[in-house]
């Protein structure tokens, strides 16, 4: 069968590399389209995909009201070129819209509450909804698909993702070195736009909150936004596809991307998400493993941060990341199963999540 998977964001390649790899051995053919948005089709390139490229991000919700339309009409085109069956996005529009016009499945795999535009123009056109049991969301419970799990796990599951220690090596680092990864975002997402979110505002506090972490930790930096010369003895001096490994060691993870904040927590790496708002899947480790904090203000990323200083070391973050690793599923072999049992495998999973103890196991039966 012919898929296509459309991808709008960096994380979005992480998400679906795994996934797409096992429909092809199961005898699919994938196509990818691809929005360029930051280092998304270097990290689609590092992973040896070929991709069409149908739109790029847009600063402003006017700009992306206008593009829209633009961008849908040539995800359509591809779709129909390629004789494309079955779509999957993150809650793109674009595919599903498509899929509507061409009469074909569409499923969207989300996890951020907020999101609530993407979420109006795509859920009515999806033919199911996948999230983590945790999102705290109000999905159509006849599309509605959970799993118990975190779209990060999808990449770092340990089936799929063991850290390289020669990455670190290669900066002079090892293992046992305290260090800490800091990350400054954009705010431009569409579900960001409008909405109060980071806690630094100026490149004062910025600076303020890597000289204090410098104070206990070596800083690496990574940012969105541009900066000023002052940074620069921070920044991080690694290809974006070695990330991960550098994050899997790190002591500390400390940013404005809520992505980050869950990688790190399902890798058992402490982490402080520094926003005015919340997440269901980063509440959820909060609560659940105590791997990291939300904080609405710098004096209480202080705190945190400061209460964590010698609590532990490669001891914690393995008893956390075993922990969360019992609680979930392969959330990648999950989706697969999902696409490749289709649509038997929706009505098993719906008639499970209707029974008298409303359970997704991960298991399409």
């Amino acid at each position: 069968m012919k898929i296509s998977v459309e991808v709008g964001h960096p994380s979005h390649v992480h998400y679906w590399k795994n996934v797409i790899r096992i429909l092809e051995k199961q005898g699919h053919d994938v196509e990818i389209l691809a929005r360029e948005k930051e280092i998304t089709l270097q990290i689609l390139k590092a992973n040896g995909f070929d991709y069409h490229v149908v739109g790029s991000s847009k600063p402003t919700l006017l700009w992306k009201a206008i593009d829209m339309p633009i961008e849908d009409l040539r995800v359509l085109r591809i779709a129909r070129k390629m004789g494309v069956r079955f779509m999957l996005s993150t809650g793109i529009p674009g595919s599903a819209h498509a899929s509507r016009v061409l009469g074909v499945p569409h499923i969207s795999l989300i996890d951020t509450e907020i999101a609530r535009l993407g979420r109006l123009l795509t859920e009515p056109f999806s033919d199911a909804v996948c999230t983590p049991e945790c999102f705290a969301g109000v999905v159509d419970a006849a599309r509605h698909v959970t799993f118990k799990g975190y779209l990060e796990l999808m990449y770092l599951h340990p089936r799929y993702f063991t850290p390289d220690r020669t990455t670190i090596e290669s900066m002079g680092l090892s293992p046992e070195d305290t260090y800490a990864i800091v990350r400054f975002s954009s705010w431009d997402s569409s579900h960001d736009i409008g909405r109060p979110q980071g806690i630094l505002t100026s490149d004062v506090e910025r600076l303020q909150i890597v000289k204090e972490l410098s104070e206990n930790y070596r800083v690496f930096l990574t940012s969105e936004v541009p900066l000023p010369s002052d940074f620069e003895q921070y920044r991080l001096p690694l290809p974006p596809e070695k990330f991960h490994d550098l994050l899997a060691f790190a002591s500390l993870y400390v940013g404005e991307g809520a992505k980050t904040a869950s990688e790190a927590g399902v890798l058992g790496v402490p982490w402080v998400y520094l926003s005015k708002s919340r997440r269901g899947y980063l509440d959820d480790q909060e609560r659940r493993y105590s791997t990291g904090r939300t904080v609405g203000s710098l004096r209480e990323a202080r705190d945190f941060i400061y209460g964590l200083i010698g609590r532990g070391g490669p001891e914690r973050k393995t008893a956390a990341r075993k922990r969360l690793l019992e609680d979930t599923i392969d959330v990648t072999e999950f989706m697969a199963e999902l696409v490749d049992k289709w649509p038997d495998s929706k009505s098993a999973l719906l008639r499970e999540a209707a029974g008298p103890q409303t359970s997704a196991s991960g298991r399409v039966r």
